[in-house]
């Protein structure tokens, strides 16, 4: 074999070099298209009804808290017979006040009364024998009529010695304190030898036994929400039980834009008034948009996914995520239903990148059953 001489082969090396020159310099146009497209899967942003958990957070409340109190002033509260937690019935005595003027006063009622009936008795009798004697002629007809206002007179005191007597009698009844209904004792302020005025507050009876929960919930959840949906309800010391929504509070606070859900507690589960209670609020077949977790990405610490044009060019679009639906996440704004965006391979790209959307390795269909995916 034939060598070449060293001068030739310094030749064809700057000869080659100069071709290769040539052929970079030669069109700039094409740089362009020989820029590199990066491969993709691509998903459809869809709609799909899904179901949504709310948390809230409340305090425990009484359903109906009825305040018991004196009606009668004067008196000293001489027997408390029930404490705070007791159950009570509709009627049954919770304390007495002092009634010793009024039993006094009732007995003398009571004399009066008598003596006003034995008056009544006697001019009835009185102007029957009057009646009797002017159709004789034996009396003048003054004289009857004057007998006649006797007896009027008579059934009137006796009229009103009944009143009184009915007034003392009801004023010894409001010396019981009694149970407006069913429930237990909340409260209980009174105290052996106090005395009371007219309208002092001695006990709180929650009604029925019955506690809620008062949770508050977004403005934006409120039209979601309606009575007998099941909540899952959670406090401190005391195990989760199932609870449902008695009513909703049909305004909104002003400042914090939060509405109130009255969740009704079961009987028994461990709640006292004034607690605070998580509760978990199921939302079935609420509309959601949804994209694969994966098509979400993170710039600058901002959440966004990369929509992909019709020039095969992805543009970086921040959006605001929500609940997680299984491998999907729900976007609450910042991209429309229909939008296609990256999935996989979504992590290497950057705005106005060059893709080629393809199925994914191992022949699988593109996420979310895209139509423009080949």
């Amino acid at each position: 074999m034939r060598l070449l001489p060293k001068v030739s082969k310094r030749r064809m090396i700057g000869a080659l070099a100069a071709m290769a020159l040539l052929a970079a310099c030669g069109d700039g146009g094409s740089q362009e298209a020989a820029q590199p497209a990066m491969t993709i899967t691509a998903a459809v942003a869809h709609h799909k009804a899904v179901q949504r958990t709310v948390s809230a957070v409340g305090t425990v409340v009484a359903w109906e808290e009825m305040p018991v109190g004196a009606e009668v002033g004067g008196l000293a509260v001489t027997d408390v017979l029930v404490d705070e937690g007791d159950a009570v019935a509709k009627g049954q005595l919770l304390a007495r006040l002092n009634d010793d003027v009024l039993q006094a006063q009732l007995a003398q009622q009571k004399a009066g009364v008598a003596a006003a009936q034995a008056r009544l008795t006697e001019a009835k009798a009185n102007l029957q024998r009057g009646e009797e004697l002017l159709k004789r002629g034996h009396i003048s007809g003054q004289a009857a009529d004057a007998r006649r206002a006797t007896a009027d007179t008579a059934a009137a005191d006796l009229a009103l010695a009944r009143a009184s007597l009915a007034e003392t009698q009801a004023k010894l009844a409001q010396t019981r304190i009694v149970s407006p209904g069913d429930g237990y004792v909340s409260a209980k302020s009174a105290v052996i030898g106090q005395i009371v005025s007219s309208g002092t507050e001695l006990f709180r009876v929650v009604r029925d036994s019955r506690l809620e929960l008062d949770a508050e919930i977004p403005e934006t959840v409120l039209p979601r929400l309606k009575p007998g949906l099941t909540v899952g309800v959670s406090a401190e010391g005391i195990a989760p039980v199932q609870a449902s929504i008695r009513a909703v509070a049909p305004s909104v606070d002003r400042n914090s834009r939060l509405g109130l859900a009255h969740i009704a507690l079961p009987a028994g589960a461990g709640f006292r008034p004034g607690m605070f209670a998580q509760a978990s609020i199921r939302l079935d077949g609420v509309e959601a948009l949804l994209v694969p977790q994966a098509a979400v990405v993170y710039r600058d610490g901002t959440a966004g996914v990369f929509v992909v044009g019709e020039d095969s060019k992805v543009s970086f679009r921040r959006v605001q995520t929500g609940d997680r639906v299984g491998d999907e996440v729900e976007i609450e704004s910042g991209l429309s239903a229909g939008a296609r965006v990256a999935f996989k391979g979504a992590g290497f790209l950057e705005d106005g990148d060059l893709v080629t959307v393809v199925r994914g390795s191992g022949g699988e269909p593109v996420a979310s059953s895209d139509p423009a995916a080949p």
